[in-house]
């Protein structure tokens, strides 16, 4: 079936009225090694989530993290995904981590 090209701007359009953009943030703090602090909501099912997130990272030997955490933080069902890496483990591998764990189903992030 041929998407008629009107219905991007439609659809793009539907999912700013009907309030399903997100505030996603990706932060890097940079001392030598990289933490990344990804926040995301909300989002259900966070533990399935942070599990897809802990198993895509893995494709990136760049990245072996340690002083991890993946979960819930507040009543809003927002995850919050932060972890230590090496310097040579990029935003780019992160995002790509996140588009395979979520497709970005509750939106995309912009690591740094």
């Amino acid at each position: 079936m041929k998407t008629p090209p009107n219905s991007i701007f439609y659809l793009a359009g539907f999912s700013i009225l009907a309030g399903t953009t997100s505030a996603n943030s990706c932060v890097l703090q940079d001392t030598g090694v990289h933490r990344f602090l990804v926040s995301a909501g909300p989002i259900p099912d966070i533990s399935g989530y942070c599990g897809g997130l802990w198993d895509n990272l893995k494709r990136f030997s760049q990245c072996s993290a340690s002083a991890t955490f993946c979960g819930a933080r507040g009543a809003d069902n927002h995850l919050e995904w932060e972890f230590t890496a090496p310097s040579i483990c990029n935003g780019g591998m992160v995002e790509s981590t996140w588009w395979e764990a979520t497709r970005n189903d509750f939106g995309s992030i912009d690591c740094p």
